[in-house]
């Protein structure tokens, strides 16, 4: 009889051995599962359609690439729908909606909201300053600038950079041709923020306008001109209402910027966050190379 009941506890024993790994296996693999909460953001884009522009992302395009890489990467649980200029929010006022936390994310350029957040000035670009796209990159991602930015962002206007990228440079394009300042006088130029007092310097008179409008503001006349990247000529088919493009620029690389209201990043489960800044990092290092 003690022999038959030391065989049954040896059984248990054996049986109790197996079951309790596949326990802990378990366990283990259910505390490394994904979050499973959704999280459905927006963001706005300043900068209209297409995605590509002679082969290479626009603004647009990379917003609407690092949405599509995130959700993968998150298997669909940070899901970042984008929206085109003036969609959800006039341009100049879709800043102050991620400040509000209405919209979770925007694209967009220090210019156009210069009023709300005064830092963009110096992160938008400044005039006659860096000569290349080499420059400004090692400025931006090899010293303090951005963390200092960061950080006055966070504190002053509760929104998190998740990065700066180049847009091109930014020329006047115009009407008519530039031989000297003498010929911008009195001319009617669409110039955005710190640039709109460049223009005034140069003796225009600057116009506030979106990038969207300015296609069919120049069609009509209502002005002679305006300061934006080149390659919007293409992309924007500026070219069929402007005949002259000035060099040098007035800023070798104009900047844009990706906002992030900052309880929408810090709700973020780490791993996300690691995610999204990877993937916003690899297309503003993209935006220096091209």
């Amino acid at each position: 009889m003690k022999k038959k009941t030391h065989s049954i506890i040896l059984i248990f024993v054996f049986i109790i051995s197996l079951i309790i790994p596949v326990s802990i296996t378990v366990v283990a693999s259910a505390g490394e599962q994904q979050p499973s909460k959704v999280f459905n953001w927006k963001l706005q884009c300043a900068f209209p359609p297409p995605e590509k522009i002679m082969g290479y992302w626009s603004t647009y395009g990379l917003s609407r690439e690092i949405a599509r890489k995130v959700k993968e990467r998150t298997n669909g649980n940070l899901d970042i729908k984008v929206y085109g200029s003036d969609t959800l929010f006039k341009v100049h006022e879709a800043p102050e909606a991620v400040k509000r936390g209405a919209l979770e994310m925007v694209a967009s350029n220090g210019s156009y909201h210069a009023n709300i957040l005064p830092e963009a000035s110096l992160e938008f670009g400044l005039p006659y300053g860096a000569k290349n796209s080499d420059q400004v990159y090692k400025l931006i991602y090899h010293t303090d600038y951005l963390k200092i930015l960061r950080q006055a962002y966070a504190d002053r206007h509760h929104v998190y950079i998740l990065g700066l990228g180049s847009g091109g440079s930014y020329n006047y394009l115009t009407r008519f041709p530039i031989h000297s300042m003498a010929d911008l006088k009195g001319k009617m130029i669409r110039a955005a923020g710190f640039y709109s007092q460049i223009a005034r310097a140069h003796g225009a008179s600057p116009v506030s306008l979106s990038g969207a409008e300015q296609y069919m503001a120049l069609q009509r006349g209502t002005v002679d001109g305006t300061i934006y990247p080149p390659h919007t000529g293409v992309s924007y088919k500026l070219f069929e209402v402007v005949k002259y493009q000035s060099w040098p620029p007035i800023c070798a690389v104009m900047g844009f910027n990706l906002l992030v209201n900052l309880d929408a990043w810090k709700g973020l489960p780490k791993e996300y966050q690691e995610i999204l800044q990877e993937e916003a990092d690899k297309m503003m290092k993209y935006t220096f190379e091209v």
